[in-house]
Parts: C-alpha cells; structure tokens; sequence
C-alpha cells in the first residue's frame, strides 16, 4: 500500500512543501507544489523509476524558478539526485496553460513532450486554437446574456490568459491503453478537457484535474469544446470507479485522495444538486444562463464571472440534452444565432434522477 510523507499545507488546504509517495511496488513519486498563476497552485509530479524518471505536467513560465527550487528540496529532505536533464520523458496532463504553459522551457532541454492526441492540437496550432476559441467563448457568452460591454472586458481577460504560449510540436501523442515508461498505464478521461489523461503507477493514479480532493474541476459546454461537457465529464468518473479500488490518489491541485471511490461518489452528488438547483431554478421561470448563474453564484467578479457561466451552461447543456429543460423564447433564438437563450423546465416533469451515466 502506498505510503506518504507528511508535508505543510496553507489556510486552504494547499499543499506548500514537496512530497514523497512511495508506490506498493517501491517506486518514489515526489509532489512538487507551486505557484502556476496569482494566487493559484498546481501539484507536478516527479515519478522517479531509477531507468525512467517522467515528469508529469510542467506548470508555467511564472513557476519555473518555484519548480527548480522543488527539486532541490526533494534532494535535501528525501536524497532525490534526480534532475530535470534526467527525464526520459514529459507527459502533459491536458492542455490548460497552468499545466503545459512551461512546455517550451522542457523542449528546449531536449525532453520529449507527449500529449493526448485531442490536446495535441492546442500545443501545435495555439494561434487557431486561440482564435477559434475566443469566438466560440464569445458566442456562447452572447447567448447566456451577458451585455456587451461586461463581455468585451471578459474575452480581454480570456484572451490574455489563452495568449501566454507559442505553438510547440510534442514528440509523442497519447491514447487511451498506451503506457509510459516501465509500463505505467495512460487512461483518457475527457470531461474538463478533451484530452484529459490519467497515469496509474502500482497502487498510485495521478489524477490531474479530473478527480481532486477538495472541489471539482470546473465544466464546460460542449458547445465551446468538443469532448467536454457534463455528460463525458461524468462518463469517465464511472470508467474509473473501479480501478480505483484501493488506490491512492494524487490530483494536480489540493491534497492526496486516500478513499477514491468515496471521492467520486462526492463529485457525483456535487453534480446532482447543481443540476437541481438549476432545474428549480427554471421552474420558477424562464431563465438565461446568466440569471441561473446568479441563482447560484451571486455577484462573480473578473474571470470569475467565466468560470461561473461556463459552469452553469455545462448543467443547462446537460439538462436541455435531457429534455428537462426547453427554450422558452425559440422564435428569438432561431432568427439569431448569438441571441440570449431563455430556459424554461416544465412544472409537470418530475426528475427524481438526473445523472445516468449508464447509458
């Protein structure tokens, strides 16, 4: 069974000290914590197999240093001699930019990067993907009814975050079934992201967002990005309920997850209640994504603001798809491809289930 050594953790429960996991077959994972962006942490992993040592997602150019001086914390506390030059190989979790924003600084060591085949694209073409993305962002924005002026300032802040990073070529293209390594197994769980991957070592998954001790990864519509939305976010929690039986997990932010099935059972319930609410919430009245996100939310701030209507429309996607709820003002929507969607759900339906992963 695998066995962790203690470290400090902040007001937040954030980890601030390195790590070292040891595996049930002996092998030694080190949790490096640092600081991705203001005020935001990011777990990289260092798992130390003494022929192949593979760093899994590298943080941001602003956590570089942070990341050099983990390293040398993890050689004084645990006797790690392992170094960045010493990687055989990258693995990239997704493509969010507080996991593969320093890829550059890796490949420019000569360290091979991989990537899901459905992530690749971000890193290869990031000015189309930027500007195919901003669009859509801004139509989708349109449509749950954010005004104009609030929507300008909010494509600045997305656009500043998404512009942090040149293309870059990976040298490898994960798919589910590949293994890393020895033979530590790759598992795809799309949902956050569209190439969300997971890497099980012996006793131990490395769990990136998908699956977190403390909260639950932010959702999407699918209407932005293909292979996100609630519905494959929840597919995979089920594809991994069973591997994780007696396994320990290490997710990218917060703690460890010593009970991973418990976890998942928490996320599962987390995503009930919300689609609830937001069905409650349309039975009163019709609604736009934007009037449910402050029935849940109240006032957001800054990015905030993005966050909490990407995640509201994930719920409302999910619960339309369903037929729990309907478009209230279709006339308007169907002449105008940007216009704000009113969602009404039907006092008569009664939804004692929402979530059905088994179809």
């Amino acid at each position: 069974m695998a066995t962790i050594s203690e470290y400090e953790r902040d007001a937040k429960n954030k980890p601030t000290s390195a790590a070292e996991i040891v595996t049930s077959g002996g092998t030694r994972i080190y949790l490096l914590p640092v600081e991705t962006l203001p005020g935001h942490l990011n777990n990289i992993f260092l798992v130390d197999d003494p022929t192949y040592p593979v760093l899994f997602d590298v943080g941001t150019k602003r956590s570089s240093d942070e990341l050099d001086a983990r390293f040398e914390e993890i050689e004084s506390r645990f006797g790690c001699t392992t170094k960045l030059k010493d990687l055989q190989e990258v693995v990239i979790s997704h493509a969010h930019l507080d996991h593969y924003g320093d890829a550059h600084r890796m490949h420019d060591m000569g360290l091979p990067i991989s990537i899901h085949e459905l992530d690749a694209r971000v890193l290869i073409n990031f000015d189309e993907r930027l500007a195919v993305a901003s669009r859509d962002m801004a139509v989708f924005l349109r449509q749950s009814g954010m005004d104009e002026a609030d929507l300008e300032v909010r494509m600045q802040l997305y656009k500043f975050e998404k512009s942090m990073f040149e293309s870059l070529e990976p040298d490898r293209r994960l798919r589910h079934g590949d293994t890393i390594g020895p033979g530590w197994d790759v598992t795809h769980v799309p949902g956050h992201c569209p190439g969300m991957v997971m890497l099980t070592i012996d006793d131990v998954i490395l769990t990136a967002d998908h699956l977190l001790e403390r909260i639950t990864p932010a959702q999407h519509p699918q209407s932005i990005t293909p292979f996100t939305g609630l519905e494959n976010y929840l597919r995979s929690l089920k594809k991994i309920y069973a591997m994780s039986e007696g396994r320990l997990g290490l997710g990218a932010h917060g703690g460890p997850i010593p009970n991973m099935k418990r976890r998942i059972h928490e996320t599962v319930t987390h995503h009930e209640v919300r689609l609830r609410q937001v069905f409650n919430a349309c039975r009163a009245q019709p609604l736009t994504v934007a009037e449910i996100a402050r029935e849940l939310f109240g006032t957001l701030q800054n990015y905030g603001k993005v966050l909490g209507l990407t995640e509201t429309g994930a719920h409302v996607e999910y619960l339309h798809a369903l037929g729990f709820l309907h478009i209230e003002n279709i006339d308007d929507v169907k002449d105008r491809i940007d216009a704000p969607v009113k969602y009404s759900a039907d006092s008569r339906v009664r939804a004692p289930q929402f979530i059905r992963t088994e179809r």
